[in-house]
Parts: C-alpha cells; structure tokens; sequence
C-alpha cells in the first residue's frame, strides 16, 4: 500500500495523483501500474494508469519533482473508478502494482543513432502520459525531439506546459481550434515526416489515431512505435482480456504446452508499446 501525497486537479476533468513509493525501482518511459483505490467489492479489478512522473531519486536515478520518492500519475475522470480516484486525500492509501509492461525501445535499439536523429513525439489527449519521461530521458542528449499533441480542446491538452518548461519543442492542434492549429494531430505529423533526416515516431492516444499514425510511418518508411490502450484486469498477461491481433505466423505466440501459433498478444505482457508493423490493424 502506497500514501497519496497530493490529487490536484489541472484541468476539467484532469487529474495528477502523487503516491509514495519506498523502494521505488527504476521505471522505463512506457510501463505502467496497477491500482486498486478502495477497499471495497465495488470496482472490483484494478485498474492500469501509466507512470507520467518519478518523484524524488528512483533506483533509475531518474530525479524529478519532491523529495520523497514516488510516482505521479496523469489521469482523466471518466467513469466511476476515476470519480473515486478525484476524491482522494493526501495521507489515503492506494493498492499499487507494478512498474509492468514493456516500454519504448531506447532510439540507440531502433536503429543507428546520428547527428541529425530525430524523435517525433505524436499524442491524443491522454495519450501525453508516457513522453514526460522520454523526453526526461533525451532532453539534454543530441537527439532532436518534437511533440506534436493532439486534442478535442483547449482542455483537453493535459501537461502541455511541463513539456514547455523543458523547453520541448511543440506543436498542438486541437479539433476545436482552440488552441494552436485547427485540425488533427496526424495532420501535424504529415508535415513533420515530410522534412529531411532521420526520425523515430513515438505516438499513444485514441486507437484511430494510432492507426493512422502507423500507416502514415509505413508509407514513409519511418521507424513507429506504438503504445495501446486495450481494457485489461490482470496487467501480468493472465485473464488475457487484453489481446491484439498481430501480423503473421513469424511474431506470434507459440503455446508452450501445445506448440500452438496464436496470432495474438497481451498489451499488458508483451506491451503496451508495439513496433507499429506488428500490428494487424485491419482487425482493430
């Protein structure tokens, strides 16, 4: 059991929970947690929320806000598990779980890293919470980032300005026009892999978007990764609630007992970030 240390509303129906967390082990930019609020029968299940933020020094030596070691959380209210997390206190206690799941591959795994390299951040609203810690881990490097950030409104734009205090460079567009360009986050990225040099695609949101993404890097042979959003119960690959289907017989899983091909994996055990060309996303 883990202490809330603060649950601040940021935005209408935003939220950044910060727990403790003795011992805290070292957390890649991508995996997540598991959380049971409340001791009581109803919600049942835990649920994933991915790690925005490493409070005080973790075993990663990943120093961040605070003093006391922990996670932050970034989270969006709505139904009713989130309408409980909203109402916690500094001092309650949550169920944690974790770190799970794997992350985004490291750029130097991906491919040869040169000057000109470049990382290209794409999220959709919530999708925002897994490049705090990216960019944490590349701000200061020779790697070029950019993120483009995508979302309904105005207020659906959740952490933009710890991005900007990074010094990040950003671009937003909003399907309102509220703010920054009126349009899709995808129509950002269209211009972005339209300019010379090297590029890894990063990108988390709405399946939809995902999708587009993915097919966007495959046409411009870009390197993409993505990271899913599938319901899970478990988060350790065993209800298998959370399956996707993957491309071919050559990257499936294969039964240990049967030796049976199955053409799916678990987002929470073999995600939740995918190199895009696994993906079979005719199926989703």
């Amino acid at each position: 059991m883990e202490k809330v240390l603060y649950n601040e509303k940021i935005l209408p129906l935003y939220y950044k929970l910060g727990m403790s967390w003795e011992g805290l082990p070292a957390i890649e930019p991508g995996q997540f947690v598991m959380l049971r609020i409340t001791e009581q029968v109803d919600p049942l299940l835990r649920r994933p929320f991915g790690v925005y933020k490493i409070l005080g020094l973790g075993a990663g030596g990943q120093g961040s806000e605070g003093s006391e070691q922990g996670i932050e959380i970034l989270y969006k209210v709505v139904g009713k598990g989130t309408k409980l997390m909203a109402n916690l206190k500094p001092g309650y206690t949550v169920d944690v779980l974790g770190p799970l799941g794997n992350g985004f591959q490291p750029i130097s795994k991906v491919g040869s890293v040169r000057q000109n390299q470049r990382i290209i951040m794409a999220a959709g609203g919530i999708g925002i919470v897994p490049f705090y810690l990216l960019a944490k881990n590349y701000h200061l490097s020779s790697i070029s980032l950019k993120l483009l950030f995508g979302g309904r409104g105005k207020d659906d734009l959740p952490g933009l300005e710890d991005f900007k205090k990074f010094g990040i460079d950003t671009a937003v567009s909003t399907d309102d026009g509220s703010m920054g360009k009126n349009g899709l986050v995808t129509d950002l990225l269209k211009k972005e892999l339209s300019k010379k040099g090297d590029c890894v695609v990063y990108a988390c949101g709405p399946k939809a978007m995902l999708k587009a993404v993915a097919k966007m890097a495959e046409d411009a042979d870009t390197p993409c990764y993505v990271s899913l959003d599938n319901a899970m119960a478990c988060g350790i690959g065993a209800c298998l609630g959370c399956a996707v289907k993957i491309r071919g017989q050559g990257s499936g899983v294969r039964s240990q007992k049967s030796k049976a091909f199955s053409p799916y994996k678990m987002v929470c055990k073999d995600g939740p970030v995918f190199d895009a060309k696994e993906i079979a996303w005719e199926e989703i």
